[in-house]
């Protein structure tokens, strides 16, 4: 079973394996409790799904409150978590705009979001002291017969 736990935590591209998971957490603008009704906060919720979807993350868990918006979510590693923060936020605020005209008159500076956004990357059990011990025993391991790289990335097995 561990086998296809680890299996299923990376996501594969065409010259890449990668397991990029952040909590991601940002406010509106003056932590104004702007976002008031369950309709707004829902709305808000798929947008923020649909733009990360169409950039190619994947959210995991979101919770958007009055105030504020906590995300877990993959981000490629094409994609600074940077420039993913920003992306959510411009997305989310111009059909937030759009379909929600009284937020422009609570935020009348045009930005619903503050500019800045807590950050942290999340692991499955892979700690910085894992990381640290195997970059520090890979030389010794790799002239071993089994592959420690192997380990870290174990490969799917086929459907046939």
């Amino acid at each position: 079973m561990r086998c296809d736990i680890q299996r299923d935590m990376f996501r594969r591209s065409s010259h890449s394996v990668w397991y990029c998971r952040y909590h991601l957490v940002f406010s509106t603008k003056r932590r104004r409790r702007a976002l008031k009704t369950e309709d707004e906060r829902k709305y808000c919720e798929r947008l923020l799904r649909r733009a990360a979807e169409a950039y190619d993350m994947n959210v995991l868990v979101i919770e958007v409150d009055v105030d504020h918006v906590h995300i877990y979510l993959e981000i490629p590693p094409q994609i600074a978590v940077g420039k993913a923060a920003r992306i959510l936020k411009s997305l989310s605020a111009r059909y937030m705009f759009k379909k929600f005209p009284q937020l422009k008159r609570m935020f009348w500076s045009g930005e619903m979001w503050s500019p800045s956004y807590f950050v942290r990357s999340v692991g499955e059990g892979v700690t910085a002291e894992t990381v640290r011990r195997y970059i520090e025993a890979h030389d010794e391991k790799a002239a071993g017969s089994e592959s420690v790289q192997a380990r870290l990335f174990p490969k799917r097995k086929r459907r046939e």
